[in-house]
This record gives structure tokens, C-alpha cells and sequence, in this order.
């Protein structure tokens, strides 16, 4: 049987190990900390009895993957949440940005900018799931629908602070670079506004969703999927901190951790 080590236990870790178990692999997750999840995560962390998710929260291009759909995670306890308003991005004068899973229910709602947003987002949210094969594949390949990434891709090379002035209200400014702010770098650079344009648009598709119990539900019903596939073997080794990656001519490849050295 062929094996694979994975380092990292966060959701990409978990995903990759899954992936790999599917197709008869033995895979070992060794993951740093005491838990796995990285950002997928949840604990009582301000209050006793209120969960607060670590890093991630809210799930638009998760609710919508077609990996999460592939492996049916709703089998092992994931259930996702809508709200009734998805984001709200207030400004100091009283007013806000308010985003609803609609593309036109949030355009009527930002008066002058309403008709922008439907052009901004309607095509984009109205072909995400066909986008999304694109989006969530690998860079270097063929496009499924080239056209319509390039549709898609071409404003998405902006700042988003360039994108942005498309809007003419706070409120539109608001809502999009709130959004953009995800790509957690200067909205002055380029690029910046992919990060928006994908997210709000898989938002208008699936909702801004959150999972029942937390982000951490995620976590959960990976690593329960993973525990199967692998016929009860445990999904993660917990506390290990890998130092390097070697390469030997006579054993091969070895991971190198604090507490042994692991042989492929």
C-alpha cells in the first residue's frame, strides 16, 4: 500500500489526507498543535457556554465546494446556518452597507449604486458553481470555461481600492472593501480585488453561511470522514512539530521532528 505523510492538520491537511485515504492511501496528518483544524477551530474563548470560532466563521465559498459536496460531510454531523442578513458593514454617520444572499434585494438597498452591484456581481453569482471549478482547481492547467474566467478575472486584477470608486456611495465603497480587506494585504496592491469579487459572489450564490456548533463542526466531520476511510485509524498525530523535510539517497525521503524522524 502506498503512504503519505501530511504536515498540517488544518482544513487544506485535512482535505488533502482525505483525498489521498479515498484513493487507498495510508496517510499520517501530523499537526503542530494539541488540536487539529487551524483556523477551523471554535472554543469558549470569551465566555463559558458561548462558542467563539478562533479564525474563520463565516463559510460562502465552503457551503458551495464541491469537495464538501463529494464527500457528503452532512453524513458525519455538518449542518450549515443561513441568516436573514448576511453582512452589514456600518459607517459613523448611522448608516450601512447591508449584503443579502440576493443580488437584488442588496442593490435595492444601495440606491444610486444598486444598478453597479447588479453588473459587478449578477453574472459572476448567477455562474459561480460553474466559475467555482476553475476558481478552486489548479493554477496550471486548462480552464473548464476560459470565456467566463476571463470575464470574471479581468476586474479582478485591480487594487481593490481601484474597484472600489466603480461605487459611488459610502455604503458600496463600504460593503466592498470590507469584503476585500480577506486578502489581508494593502487594498492598494494589485490583485486585492479577487478577493472580494469571489467571496461576495459566492455569497450572492450559497449565503454567507456559518456551521451549526461552529467552525470547528468542519473540523469534526473531516476528521470523522478521514477516521473511516482509514477503517478507525487515528486522523492525526497531535503535538508534533515537523523541523525539516530530508531527503536520503539509501532510505529515501524522512520527515524530521522534534520527537523521531519519520520514514515515508
Amino acid at each position: 500500500m502506498s503512504t503519505a505523510i501530511v504536515v498540517g492538520g488544518g482544513p487544506n491537511g485535512l482535505a488533502a489526507a482525505i483525498a489521498l485515504a479515498a484513493e487507498g492511501v495510508s496517510v499520517t496528518v501530523l499537526e503542530a498543535a494539541d488540536e487539529v483544524g487551524g483556523g477551523a477551530r471554535s472554543s469558549e474563548a470569551i465566555l463559558p457556554g458561548l462558542l467563539h470560532d478562533h479564525c474563520s466563521a463565516i463559510h460562502p465559498m465552503a457551503v458551495g465546494s464541491p469537495f464538501i459536496s463529494k464527500f457528503s460531510l452532512d453524513r458525519y454531523g455538518l449542518t450549515w446556518r443561513w441568516p436573514d442578513v448576511d453582512c452589514v458593514h456600518p459607517l459613523d454617520g448611522g448608516s450601512a452597507g447591508v449584503l443579502y444572499r440576493s443580488v437584488e434585494q442588496t442593490a435595492a438597498g444601495l440606491g444610486r449604486d444598486g444598478s453597479r452591484w447588479q453588473h459587478a456581481f449578477g453574472y459572476s453569482a448567477s455562474r459561480f458553481d460553474a466559475l467555482n471549478e476553475d476558481i478552486m482547481g489548479p493554477l496550471l492547467r486548462i480552464p473548464h470555461h476560459p470565456l467566463m474566467l476571463a470575464r470574471f478575472g479581468a476586474p479582478t486584477v485591480l487594487p481593490a481600492s481601484t474597484f472600489a470608486r466603480v461605487f459611488r456611495t459610502q455604503e458600496g465603497r463600504a460593503l466592498f472593501g470590507g469584503v476585500a480587506a480577506h486578502a489581508f494585504r494593502p487594498l492598494h496592491y494589485p490583485m486585492t480585488s479577487a478577493i472580494g469579487m469571489g467571496i461576495i459572489s459566492a455569497g450572492h450564490r450559497h449565503g454567507w453561511v456559518v456551521a451549526e456548533g461552529g467552525s470547528r463542526s468542519i473540523t469534526n466531520a473531516m476528521v470523522a470522514l478521514l477516521t473511516d476511510l482509514q477503517k478507525a485509524k487515528p486522523a492525526a498525530s497531535k503535538g508534533i512539530y515537523v523541523k525539516r523535510i530530508t531527503v536520503s539517497s539509501t532510505m529515501g525521503p524522512g520527515i524530521a521532528v522534534d520527537q523521531a524522524s519519520l520514514g515515508l
